[in-house]
């Protein structure tokens, strides 16, 4: 996963590009721009793209690595919204890496 935003983060800072949700639904209804904003800021999921040197230093156990899917706390850090040149838009939050819960690991059936 690149970081297309050309934000470096610092200290113990991440990047965070958050799992957009889709702004229709699946009977192809159009979602009100301020029901999917709310949607949005409480979605708590995404892909790490870029993370600082000091960035875990002090974990123990599994170390988050660019391109892992993690679980990060609901309101942590800033909200970067950014565009595209293709008009598609995204969003990044940044944050310290204490905010981020979880990897998550995709499990193989036996």
């Amino acid at each position: 996963m690149m970081n297309p935003t050309g934000i470096v983060p610092v200290e113990f800072k991440v990047l965070i590009k958050i799992n957009l949700l889709e702004d229709k639904t699946a009977g192809g209804l159009w979602i009100p721009e301020t029901s999917l904003d709310r949607q949005q800021m409480a979605h708590d999921r995404g892909v790490l793209v870029a993370v600082s040197d000091m960035a875990f230093s002090d974990w123990q156990g599994i170390h988050p690595k660019v391109g892992d899917e993690v679980i990060f706390s609901r309101y942590a850090g800033s909200v970067i919204h950014f565009q595209r040149e293709n008009g598609a838009r995204e969003q990044f939050r940044l944050c310290n890496d204490k905010d981020i819960c979880a990897v998550v690991q995709s499990i193989t059936p036996d």
